[in-house]
């Protein structure tokens, strides 16, 4: 066999051997991408429940007695803003995090704050940023295969409101790529703190027809003191699950696109050879015709 043959045959075994871990990949990520969209539906209805509640709550509640914020050195040299980027714990997602680095800058720079730091999720995001020498002050993983739990984001988030009240900041925001129609993402930003509370429209009624009016036993104070540190959590943690699902619709679309690449490369390769077998073939039979005299001259 020719050269040509031997090579095409080499890249198809190759190639082959690849095709069926991108199409796996390609379901991976489209079954995570599903999960993160699901998880914030969940996490629409669990804020609803909460703006019922809490039409409940506010009217006991005085204006002077919703805001507290103390420090405890108000002379301390305080960070004006945080700017938290989510980026990704793994590859093969293209340029998710390098878009998320370039916009993420160029938004800091028009914000033009007084002074700020750079926090980081998601390992491969960090290793960006740390390619780039960008001054990281706060640096975390990100879960390598499942989804972050509410759990760790409420964690999270109640270290960062201890340190909002002791004036170690004055504002926080939230940095990522929001999933778009399509499977398309685009850079989005959240501000977290200060928490400003409004209602939606579903919460501005008490909800007499679904439950009996409640009596309030306890300071409701501490109840809605409660009911907002939720609400940063859910923020926080919905933010995370629209970065996840749009890192793993990008990583969807890639490995759809290897796949589909794979499939055609396969189909030329396929080609390649036949005309190699039938050209060879065609050699030997008339290198047969001419042994027996059957080809003239």
């Amino acid at each position: 066999m020719s050269q040509n043959f031997e090579l095409a045959k080499s890249r198809l075994e190759n190639i082959s051997t690849i095709e069926p871990l991108l199409g796996a990949l390609r379901t991976m990520s489209m079954g995570t991408w599903q999960m993160a969209l699901n998880k914030i539906e969940k996490m629409n209805a669990y804020e609803d429940n909460y703006n019922h509640i809490i039409a409940e709550v506010l009217p006991h509640i005085k204006k002077s007695q919703v805001k507290s914020r103390s420090s405890k050195n108000k002379n301390q040299k305080i960070t004006d803003t945080i700017f938290l980027l989510i980026g990704t714990e793994r590859g093969l997602c293209g340029k998710f995090n390098d878009a998320l680095i370039e916009q993420s800058l160029n938004w800091i720079q028009e914000m033009e704050p007084p002074s700020y730091q750079i926090w980081a999720m998601g390992s491969r995001l960090i290793r960006k940023l740390e390619q780039m020498e960008v001054d990281i002050s706060w640096r975390q993983p990100m879960p390598g295969t499942d989804l972050m739990t509410y759990q760790k984001g409420y964690i999270l988030t109640q270290k960062w409101v201890e340190q909002y009240e002791d004036y170690s900041f004055n504002q926080f925001y939230i940095l990522f790529n929001q999933i778009e129609k399509g499977g398309q993402y685009q850079f989005s930003t959240f501000k977290l703190l200060p928490y400003e509370f409004q209602r939606p429209e579903t919460a501005q009624k008490p909800m007499t027809n679904h439950w009996p009016k409640p009596i309030i036993e306890t300071d409701p104070k501490g109840i809605y003191s409660i009911i907002i540190q939720h609400y940063i959590a859910a923020s926080f943690y919905k933010m995370a699950l629209k970065s996840a699902a749009a890192e793993h619709a990008a990583r969807f679309n890639l490995m759809q696109e290897a796949k589909d690449n794979a499939e055609e490369i396969i189909d030329e390769l396929r080609w390649v050879i036949n005309a190699e077998r039938k050209k060879k073939i065609t050699q030997q039979m008339q290198e047969l015709a001419a042994g027996a005299g059957l080809l003239h001259n």
